[in-house]
């Protein structure tokens, strides 16, 4: 993937760490460590701590005037929401991974050393990325998400999550929750549209990555520096027909009645006749119908080379 070229301006010696201490690998003492680091870096940093679902948000507001490099200390979630925070500004947004699954962090090869990140925040290494905006019935204003969004079962699991559950055991806790589908949920179909082009689908993932749920490689393309998303589709929940679709590919073989479909698309919607739950960067959105687009401007991220 093209990256920008190194820089460091001189407003990168100024740093603004946002911490969720409600995030999976989160600690205090990580925290003054990870500060350390920065200091040694070259960095002077402030710190403010969240206290509730959207302070982060508010916490960007006040302080984008007087600084140009954020650091993001949480999850997907969290570092979502900051960036939503930061669109349209020219400030550069860095991640601290400590949250359950940091899906985005493992995609852009963000070190989880903490004395190597601080080492790449100070160095100044930009890419610029292109976030995905999501709307749906619950959340009609629009919420970026930088990783991906998930339609049904996925979006059903996020819902069903224990906050505390996933705190204590970190990405277990999706696969216990996961555990309950086949008797708790209702797998309802609905229709998925990309680009005019409209699907039947019992599950629907649109990623900006390859990523899912971790170090999980489900898509072929990374789509961050471009305004695009790859969509899986899964249309039967038939094991034995998604082993032949595979099969079918690995042959380079057409599937008569494919059980999934992969593509390609810049804006996606999604509908049916019961609602059916969506999450995204994994929290949980509400429900169909839902509205995928391209965020209005691109976001500038620290990441290697």
């Amino acid at each position: 993937m093209p990256l920008s070229r190194p820089s460091r301006s001189p407003g990168h010696h100024k740093a603004l760490l946002i911490v969720n201490p409600t995030a999976g690998h989160y600690s205090p003492r990580r925290l003054t460590d990870f500060v350390c680091h920065l200091e040694r870096a070259g960095l002077k940093v402030q710190v403010a701590i969240t206290r509730y679902r959207g302070h982060a948000g508010e916490i960007v507001q006040t302080h984008l005037p007087e600084t140009d490099l954020i650091l993001a200390g949480g999850g997907d979630g969290t570092i979502a929401e900051i960036a939503h925070a930061m669109l349209g500004s020219s400030c550069h947004l860095a991640l601290w991974p400590v949250g359950s699954a940091n899906v985005l962090a493992l995609e852009l090869n963000i070190p989880f050393s903490d004395a190597r990140n601080a080492a790449l925040i100070a160095s100044g290494q930009t890419q610029t990325l292109w976030p995905g905006w999501l709307t749906t019935n619950g959340q009609p204003t629009p919420t970026l998400f930088l990783q991906m969004v998930g339609i049904g079962p996925d979006g059903w699991v996020v819902q069903q999550l224990s906050s505390a559950l996933k705190k204590r055991i970190g990405r277990l806790a999706y696969l216990l929750t996961a555990l309950r589908l086949p008797l708790a949920y209702p797998f309802h179909a609905f229709e998925t549209c990309v680009d005019g082009r409209t699907y039947k689908a019992r599950l629907t993932v649109i990623s900006k990555g390859r990523l899912y749920g971790g170090p999980f490689r489900l898509f072929p393309h990374n789509h961050h520096e471009q305004p695009s998303f790859s969509v899986f589709m899964l249309h039967r929940l038939n094991p034995l027909a998604l082993l032949e679709q595979v099969w079918a590919s690995f042959c380079r073989k057409t599937c008569p009645t494919p059980a999934f479909t992969l593509i390609k698309g810049q804006v996606i919607t999604s509908s049916g006749r019961q609602p059916v739950p969506v999450q995204s960067d994994g929290d949980f959105r509400g429900a169909t119908p839902l509205r995928v687009t391209n965020a209005p401007s691109p976001l500038v991220v620290i990441c290697p080379r």
